[in-house]
């Protein structure tokens, strides 16, 4: 999964762009490549990261040794919802091929907007429903597939403004075809982005 990952995950690294002392988490780090890449672009970062698998906590611990006791970077094991930060705590939110897993209730994807600080920015990767419906592990009892449509939704119904997120349409390695969300958060006191407003992009 580490080889399947790690051209989404450095696509959305990119475009994430994390700056020198931004606080950001990551959800599903899986065996921390992505927290590893955050940490090293980002002098003075704080970098966080919640994963449910007590194997993968260990693996990214192992792999982010020297950040982690040096208290730059946070790993926990634990569910996406709630979540264990308090309200607008992070710059940048990271999710790469985990909303799959995410509850239909709107739960955990409400947590990351609720963490994510007014103006901030959430990076959203998923595999299309088209590229995923052709694997066979990739069944409707396991993962909840995407489409553009799908994606935009989801993430307007945990607060997000639609005129606020933009849909990309990446294409991979082997034919893959992927889904890349960028949503920022609005300002609650004006009802605009302070960083740069993103324009919507096509779905």
């Amino acid at each position: 999964m580490a080889l399947v990952n790690d051209e989404p995950n450095r696509l959305a690294i990119d475009v994430l762009d994390p700056g020198p002392g931004e606080t950001v988490l990551e959800l599903g780090f899986g065996p921390g490549w992505s927290l590893r890449t955050i940490a090293a672009r980002t002098r003075g970062a704080r970098v966080y990261g919640v994963d449910q698998s007590a194997r993968m906590l260990e693996q990214a611990t192992r792999m982010n040794e020297v950040a982690v006791s040096r208290g730059r970077m946070v790993l926990v094991q634990g569910p996406f919802s709630p979540l264990p930060w308090i309200d607008e705590m992070f710059d940048k939110v990271l999710l790469v091929n985990v909303v799959y897993f995410f509850d239909s209730d709107s739960r955990d994807i409400s947590e990351v907007y609720r963490v994510l600080r007014s103006g901030g920015r959430l990076v959203v990767y998923v595999t299309s429903r088209e590229t995923m419906e052709k694997w066979p592990f990739a069944s409707p009892e396991t993962h909840r597939t995407f489409d553009a449509r799908d994606l935009a939704n989801l993430l307007e119904n945990a607060g997000f403004r639609r005129s606020h997120i933009t849909i990309t349409h990446p294409e991979l390695a082997l034919g893959v075809k992927g889904i890349i969300a960028v949503a920022e958060k609005s300002d609650r006191a004006y009802g605009v982005t302070k960083q740069r407003k993103i324009g919507q992009g096509a779905l």
